[in-house]
């Protein structure tokens, strides 16, 4: 994944007549919101405007924020406002990306007599990914109504952003695969940026032969799968003093 570091080509912090040039600064220049889950609203960050001449400035207009970017707060107000000698003041802006890719936009502040200062937002769009270790799990054979050792799946996102799990969908629904453990909540629940947590199954045959069952992890970022398999093999049967007979050995 590329670096998070992105400056915007050809930003004038002010532009206009000479004398006016040092009067208005932006901090910082660009303002950037990082990486951001596709969908979700960044919490409002803020670029200062400060007034660093002697005289006070007036300000005429602020470019209004569109698309993914929208103003939220900040001490500036709306335009027209003064800013007086050495002061300063906030103008608030939220980050809501509507796909995983860069998103910039230049925003314009517009001085009385015509000069103006830029300010530039950044940020990225992306999307969490499970990674599920193992991607199938399959038990040895065992007795239709004897149950397998617990074997544990793990899920884990290797993205620089949350993830949301919104629902498992077992296809088909085997009642032979019984979850018995593991850390993951049941959902909806988040899975934080490189983190991670497991599924623990048990296999419960109630008939003789294969049994298999697709785990469909749907999340806010697609669908993921967890492939569950064994075999049921005859039942054991009984002694007369009511002791199972051995287990049948596995054909090749």
């Amino acid at each position: 994944m590329h670096c998070a570091i992105r400056l915007l080509p050809g930003i004038l912090l002010l532009s206009g007549a000479a004398g006016a040039r040092a009067d208005l600064v932006p901090s910082p220049g660009q303002l950037d919101f990082r990486y951001q889950a596709v969908g979700t609203t960044s919490e409002p960050k803020a670029t200062t405007l400060i007034n660093t001449g002697s005289q006070s400035l007036n300000i005429v207009a602020v470019t209004p924020a569109s698309g993914v970017y929208a103003r939220a707060g900040g001490t500036c107000g709306a335009a027209p406002f003064s800013l007086a000698p050495q002061a300063s003041c906030t103008i608030g802006h939220t980050f809501t990306p509507t796909s995983a890719k860069l998103f910039y936009q230049t925003l314009t502040v517009t001085l009385s007599g015509g000069s103006s200062v830029n300010f530039g937002l950044a940020g990225e769009g992306a999307l969490g990914y499970l990674e599920i270790t193992p991607p199938s799990i399959w038990y040895l054979p065992v007795p239709v109504g004897s149950s397998s050792p617990e074997l544990t799946a793990s899920l884990f996102n290797n993205r620089v952003v949350p993830m949301h799990v919104l629902q498992f969908l077992p296809s088909p629904v085997v009642n032979a695969f019984v979850r018995t453990g593991g850390t993951c909540p049941e959902p909806p629940f988040e899975v934080s940026a490189f983190g991670g947590c497991t599924l623990a199954y048990t296999f419960r045959p109630t008939a003789v032969g294969l049994a298999s069952m697709t785990l469909d992890i749907m999340g806010s970022s697609g669908s993921f799968v967890l492939a569950l398999a064994g075999e049921g093999l005859p039942e054991l049967p009984l002694f007369g003093d009511g002791f199972e007979a051995a287990a049948p050995a596995p054909v090749p």
